[in-house]
């Protein structure tokens, strides 16, 4: 597969692909490719930071008929939900317009909701992990801790 240069922003990403797959709806291939780093090894002794490598999202958009290779790559988190959201209307056959729609919209919210964030490593999967557990296995063990029957209503006594 040809290599070619990374565009600048999602949006021209976007607009090429568009055009490339108007061009040749039946030869271009979209890929997808989700890159999660490696928990660094602590071997260090000192007090100096380590910063945390970024899990980033490469898109490429192939034609093999024209040789042409488009190219893509981010690490914030709220842009992968909306290139995402973008690639599945050009699957279905959504023109330019729909996107530049789908885009007003995306960042519209983006700007009331906050900033873009970067994808983060371990450290910020395995808290979120470690909290969804803890949340789960409490309100599980409360209900068993008490055969199973929870609070509620008697029926029948007043």
């Amino acid at each position: 597969m040809p290599s070619g240069p990374y565009l600048p922003t999602s949006a021209a990403y976007l607009k090429e692909s568009s055009l490339l797959l108007q061009a040749y709806p039946d030869s271009t291939r979209i890929t997808t490719k989700y890159t999660y780093p490696k928990p660094p090894t602590i071997t260090q002794t000192d007090s100096t930071t380590q910063s945390t490598p970024l899990a980033t999202l490469t898109l490429k958009t192939y034609t093999p008929e024209a040789g042409i290779c488009l190219k893509y790559r981010t690490n914030k988190a709220a842009e992968v939900g909306r290139l995402i959201t973008a690639l599945g209307l050009l699957a279905g056959g959504a023109d330019l317009s729909s996107l530049d729609k789908a885009a007003s919209v995306g960042t519209a919210a983006g700007a009331t909701g906050g900033a873009d964030v970067e994808m983060g490593g371990m450290e910020d999967a395995t808290a979120g992990t470690a909290q969804a557990a803890t949340g789960g296995a409490g309100a599980g063990s409360g209900a068993a801790g008490k055969g199973g029957k929870g609070k509620g209503k008697k029926k029948g006594k007043k």
